[in-house]
């Protein structure tokens, strides 16, 4: 079995035209960066400084307080894409919950890394400015 490689691009940063221009959203991003960061750097270290079921849970608990908040910013402000953008949440929390069961496989923690990271870098970069444009060209919605 070939060992995963990790993929990440370190280090990772919060970039200002990542904004969705919704100051707590955006402060949420920043923390997610901040948690892969750290967790990027542990797992590039071996894992030597703490990466741990324990840890796992912190990122996955304040991911998914983001996305819920995230959610229900989008339905009350009536975003049009909020099914298909509910959608791609929905496959983010079933892929990192069968990632937390694979804990014990010896190359996870690359895997989780690598995961979580593509998966927040491309969701910020991309996914999350369709409705920042939304918003920015509808100002009265919500």
């Amino acid at each position: 079995m070939q060992q995963e490689v990790l993929r990440a691009i370190y280090p990772l940063q919060w970039r200002e035209e990542w904004s969705v221009g919704i100051p707590e959203l955006d402060a949420q991003h920043r923390h997610l960066i901040e948690l892969l960061d750290e967790l990027v750097k542990c797992t590039r270290s071996g894992g030597s400084c703490g990466f741990s079921p324990k840890a796992l849970n912190e990122i996955t608990r304040y991911a998914e307080g983001h996305l819920r908040r995230e959610e229900l910013v989008l339905r009350i402000r009536g975003y049009p894409g909020y099914t298909e953008h509910k959608a791609e949440h929905d496959a983010y929390r079933a892929q990192a919950a069968s990632l937390q069961l694979q804990y014990a496989r010896r190359d996870v923690d690359v895997r989780i890394a690598n995961f979580l990271t593509g998966w927040w870098r491309f969701h910020i970069r991309i996914s999350d400015q369709r409705y920042a444009r939304f918003f920015r060209c509808h100002p009265s919605s919500g």
